[in-house]
């Protein structure tokens, strides 16, 4: 299906209106943010409440795996990811750590409390759910995580997931739009998504820790999961979902099919689950704008199309001045903090310091950028970077998967960088400024208008990347989805059928959180 709509773009590659249409309409521009006031009275609660639901308390010790994180991160600690039992101890490990509270500042009404993953606004608007079977001290069921009070809530019984593929367990990743739409309007969309990927990435890396192989799907049928879950969908949506096979499944490799297929539904099973739940305030209007573009972005891939990237493959027969980036390895990567306290360390921070960093530091951060699995192959990553050991300062483009850099433009870009993103003088200070750069033809011709989300979870994973690796080498990061886009744009050089989405900054910092 294509959208009708004006077409742009260079060199014969079109993009569609589905395509840039939403996200150059919530575009930042010099004296139109697109903002107003906040309104105090409406401000949504944080937290997402069922009543009179059966609840399974989860165990209190969180403290997960003391493995080195970079030895998880690159798949070297000798751990092997297989399919084992889960139960409930584990569970609650792994909810805790992908999503749980890590630390308190304030006391009462003016209590903060942060969560193991970044969030704009810190307002969180993702929740987090889990269909289970097959666990030896737990119900199969379909259940809601309920991090204020660390307990499951029971939104279903039964054997749930479908008997021909023998999962053990299901993760659903939601998004409530009002919860960050209150603050930031329609761009709130982005910001959902981006929330949705540092959740996703935290998941898939906290499953690794465990020795668990997990899969992700971005991919499916959006009315039958959020039906499935219980959803009042015009207030909260279905983003993500990652999937654990059964410990003696054998076929690890086989991939969820789209659509509803993976679970089980039976008619009584369609009834919504309380969606007054969904309700996190009493004037939660969402935005039409949110709305239509979630609903525009269904779509699939266009017939025939393949996932492959051709941003990616142009970029490494093109370039032919590249420089090669070892692997990191020895004492940077087995001797960073362990995986759970990285994850439980994470902060965003802003004091920056101009400070450099050797070669061993930058050569581990940046390789931390890898995903697997992509969701989205044209994504393409760029840096912004002060002089830092064997790196002049310049703007770069990395690609992660060849393990090569390229130099854009030779010299100091962080101010101008700090200026475009409305003007925040602290990040001037960033030893590294990472922008995440989607080109808008390759996305639509291989994964078709569904890419918009892939393209923006896929930025939110590695801006949990950039956060993690941070961490663990000592360093601070700060996410930053408030940006000038134009002026981003052409501070990296980019054609006009291209964007940034999301800038990460990471480097020393003044003081760290213990």
């Amino acid at each position: 299906m294509i959208f009708p709509g004006r077409t742009l773009g260079t060199g014969g590659k079109a993009v569609r209106d589905w395509d840039v249409g939403y996200h150059r309409q919530t575009a930042y521009g010099r004296g139109a943010l697109g903002g107003g006031y906040l309104d105090w009275s409406a401000r949504p609660a944080v937290y997402k409440n069922y009543h009179g639901l059966s609840t399974v308390a989860l165990p209190e010790d969180i403290r997960g795996v003391h493995r080195p994180f970079f030895e998880i991160l690159f798949g070297t600690s000798g751990l092997e990811a297989r399919p084992q039992e889960l139960n409930a101890e584990k569970l609650g490990r792994i909810l805790g750590l992908t999503y749980g509270i890590t630390a308190q500042s304030g006391q009462g009404r003016d209590a903060f409390f942060y969560r193991s993953v970044p969030s704009a606004g810190a307002l969180y608007p993702c929740e987090l759910y889990a269909a289970v079977q097959g666990f030896p001290d737990l119900e199969d069921g379909l259940y809601h995580y309920d991090l204020a009070r660390n307990r499951l809530v029971r939104l279903r019984t039964g054997r749930l997931l479908r008997s021909e593929k023998p999962w053990a367990a299901a993760f659903f990743v939601t998004a409530i739009f009002f919860r960050s739409s209150w603050k930031y309007r329609d761009r709130a969309y982005r910001y959902c998504l981006l929330d949705a990927g540092h959740l996703v990435e935290n998941a898939l890396l906290v499953l690794q820790s465990e020795g668990l192989t997990a899969q992700v799907f971005s991919r499916f049928d959006d009315e039958a999961v959020n039906a499935f879950l219980g959803l009042d969908s015009e207030r909260e949506v279905c983003l993500a979902v990652l999937t654990v096979p059964h410990a003696e499944t054998e076929n690890e490799s086989e991939a969820l099919p789209e659509g509803p297929g993976f679970f089980e539904l039976g008619e009584a099973r369609h009834e919504p689950v309380q969606p007054e739940a969904c309700r996190m305030s009493p004037s939660d209007k969402v935005p039409r704008g949110i709305l239509d573009a979630h609903r525009r972005t269904a779509v699939g891939a266009p017939a025939g199309a393949s996932p492959r990237s051709r941003a990616t493959e142009a970029f490494r027969s093109q370039l032919e001045a590249r420089r090669n980036v070892p692997k990191p390895g020895g004492e940077a990567v087995s001797r960073s903090l362990a995986f759970a306290e990285t994850v439980w360390r994470r902060r965003s921070y802003r004091n920056y310091v101009s400070q450099s960093v050797p070669c061993s530091v930058w050569h581990t951060l940046w390789h931390s950028l890898s995903l697997r699995p992509v969701l989205c192959p044209p994504m393409e990553v760029l840096v912004a970077c002060g002089d830092a050991e064997e790196l002049p300062a310049g703007i770069y483009r990395w690609d992660a998967a060849a393990g090569a850099m390229s130099l854009v433009k030779a010299g100091d870009f962080r101010s101008a960088s700090a200026h475009a993103c409305l003007d925040q003088d602290w990040l001037r200070h960033a030893l590294f400024h990472f922008a995440f750069e989607v080109p808008w033809p390759d996305v639509w011709e291989s994964l078709g208008p569904r890419g918009y989300r892939e393209a923006m979870l896929d930025a939110g994973r590695l801006g949990q990347r950039v956060y993690l690796a941070s961490t663990a080498l000592g360093l601070g990061a700060c996410g930053i989805g408030a940006f000038y886009d134009d002026e981003v744009r052409r501070l990296f050089h980019l054609d006009h059928d291209r964007d940034v989405v999301y800038i990460t900054a990471s480097g020393p910092v003044k003081k760290l959180w213990k």
